[in-house]
């Protein structure tokens, strides 16, 4: 599989991986204080996202890939669609729940007008995962729901943190881009 379609999804899915790209865009979030509340949220949200996907479910429940049956439709799929390396444990989907761990405390923060676009890269990144057979649908779908109630639960932590006073006066710094006006004389 070299179409084009095919480098796109796996661009998309690669970008996935170990939730790196979330880290840095929730990281440099906490730069603004426009989006440091939605930052830290996001990136609460991933830490809890990965400890129950990637430490407690996928060991809990040991289910295969859908690649790992030679026999299978989805081994002939995976194959076709460029035999995307991937180890470990199918249940959950270690990438629909960063994606949507990610997204959903930044979809509730923000005008929902552009904020939506945040849950359909989620989805967009669970979808690649399925098209390229190392995920059931399933695994996609719950993966998405943990990283709903993983956004659920980092908005209230962060409501909670906001007001130890000291973390309330840290939010209240100026965005980093204070730093770099012109002062006037």
């Amino acid at each position: 599989g070299g179409s084009f379609l095919n480098l796109i999804l796996k661009v998309i899915t690669i970008l996935g991986n170990g939730g790196g790209v979330f880290i840095v865009i929730g990281i440099f979030m906490l730069l603004f204080k426009s989006t440091r509340k939605a930052g830290m949220m996001s990136l609460i949200s991933l830490l809890i996202g990965a400890l129950i996907t990637n430490i407690i479910l996928k060991n809990a429940v040991a289910r295969p890939r859908p690649f790992s049956d030679e026999t299978s439709t989805f081994y002939t799929w995976w194959v076709e669609a460029g035999s995307l390396a991937q180890g470990g444990y199918s249940f959950p989907s270690g990438h629909a729940t960063a994606a949507m761990a990610f997204a959903f405390p930044i979809f509730i923060q923000f005008e929902k007008k552009m904020s939506w676009l945040f849950l359909l890269m989620a989805i967009i990144m669970g979808f690649t995962r399925i098209y390229f057979q190392v995920h059931f649908a399933s695994d996609v779908l719950i993966g998405l729901m943990v990283g709903v109630l993983t956004g659920i639960a980092s908005i209230y932590s962060v409501s909670g943190l906001l007001k130890i006073n000291i973390i309330q006066k840290a939010f209240d710094l100026p965005s980093i881009l204070t730093l770099f006006k012109r002062k006037s004389h």
